[in-house]
């Protein structure tokens, strides 16, 4: 089996040798033809991350050709799981809303702690988890996604409270001091949830959220729900140094 490095490689053989794996963190990924440029190196960082936590990805394109690349590329990774995801559905971000809901119903169902909501092209630390993990009063953490790994580096992706936008959150993201930092929402590029939110919120879910500002139309989903989130009296804590580099074929 070709590996993408070394320390793939090693994951690979220590699972496989073990047979073990861990229902504490179920990391929860929704895909589609889109990102296919790039799975080949996200799968194998993915299987790194997780480690002897559970990925499931839910496949969401109207073709069976990226889902069936999908699982030949994570076949012998022990922990990911590749799923059909809901298609046939028109319109991107109903899709979007519909699998992300599908994520979140997984996690729920089959009992995992935590769930980590990540993108199929953003690649965190592979310390995430353990390091998200020792911080057990804490119910919602998120990586600082703003790296580009083409070079740029745009606005964080995540709103912070009114009052910290213009003195406070420049110099913590520049400076990344103090290391947390209470936010108002959050997108989902890496973005870990403990899983008692939503089985004790049971009417939580994603929904389609359109924004018309100056003659564009905006969607998100992703920061409505974290915001709802945070309305039901859970704080959103942003990790200044845990930064996710967001793959990037091109942006204009």
């Amino acid at each position: 089996m070709k590996f993408e490095n070394k320390l793939i490689e090693e994951r690979w053989k220590e699972i496989k040798k073990s047979g073990k794996q861990d229902k504490t963190v179920l990391i929860g990924v929704i895909t589609s033809e889109a990102n296919a440029w790039c799975q080949s190196q996200w799968v194998g960082h993915v299987f790194y991350l997780a480690g002897y936590f559970d990925v499931a990805i839910f496949e969401n394109s109207d073709t069976i050709e990226n889902r069936k690349q999908l699982e030949y590329l994570s076949h012998n990774y022990p922990s990911i799981i590749v799923k059909k995801g809901k298609t046939g559905i028109k319109q991107t971000m109903d899709k979007i809303v519909a699998n992300r809901n599908l994520v979140l119903n997984y996690a729920k169902k089959y009992d995992y702690d935590y769930v980590l909501m990540l993108d199929s092209d953003v690649l965190p630390p592979g310390r995430l988890i353990p390091e998200f993990l020792k911080r057990k009063k804490l119910d919602i953490q998120c990586s600082l996604c703003s790296v580009m790994t083409d070079g740029r580096t745009p606005k964080p992706a995540c709103n912070f409270f009114p009052e910290d936008v213009s003195e406070n959150a420049p110099k913590w993201i520049r400076e990344k001091e103090p290391r947390l930092v209470k936010i108002a929402q959050s997108g989902l590029g890496c973005v870990l949830f403990k899983t008692e939110i939503f089985k004790k919120h049971k009417a939580l879910k994603f929904v389609k959220k359109i924004i018309r500002r100056d003659g564009k139309v905006w969607y998100n989903e992703d920061l409505d729900f974290t915001g709802r989130v945070r309305e039901k009296g859970y704080d959103l804590w942003l990790d200044l140094k845990m930064e996710s580099p967001h793959m990037i074929k091109k942006r204009v």
